[in-house]
């Protein structure tokens, strides 16, 4: 493959990250409220108020995670000579090696590892950046540039 020399898109558009995470969160929740009621109904009196607090204290961890999750900042994707970069409107910019952890055709999860605590996960997704993706895709899976490789505008035909 080629090797990427310059790529750079806005992200701006995450509503199917949102709603898959809206999507397990209520299943989440839906599942712990279904068991504290069956644990309840099967057991006595006494057990229930631990029942009752398990259930809330799951059900309101699992709607932080949820809103923690949801929350994407909008920012500028980059890539020059190998190196990627976010530069987040909320946020300060991150560089690092670029990793696809999850490829459906018309999303992808990114993530950068910027330092050891610093990795910022990327939900994209196609809507939004039909002229880009095809770009996008090209760039995320172009070979890293090798250090000590001068950077070439054109492709020079084997001799």
């Amino acid at each position: 493959m080629r090797e990427s020399l310059v790529f750079e898109v806005h992200l701006r558009r995450f509503w199917v990250w949102r709603s898959a995470v809206g999507a397990v969160a209520f299943a989440a929740v839906a599942t712990v409220l279904a068991w504290g009621f069956a644990t309840s109904a099967a057991h006595d009196d006494d057990s229930i108020a631990v029942v009752l607090a398990v259930a809330t204290v799951l059900t309101l961890a699992t709607v932080a995670v949820a809103v923690s999750l949801a929350r994407v900042p909008a920012g500028v994707l980059a890539c020059r000579d190998g190196e990627w970069t976010f530069a987040s409107e909320a946020g300060p910019s991150r560089s690092g090696p670029m990793v696809v952890a999850i490829d459906w055709g018309s999303f992808l999860l990114l993530r950068i590892d910027a330092g050891l605590h610093a990795r910022v996960w990327l939900p994209v997704q196609r809507r939004g950046l039909e002229r880009d993706w095809h770009a996008l895709r090209c760039a995320v899976y172009s070979a890293p540039r090798r250090a000590g490789t001068p950077a070439q505008a054109t492709a020079e035909p084997p001799q």
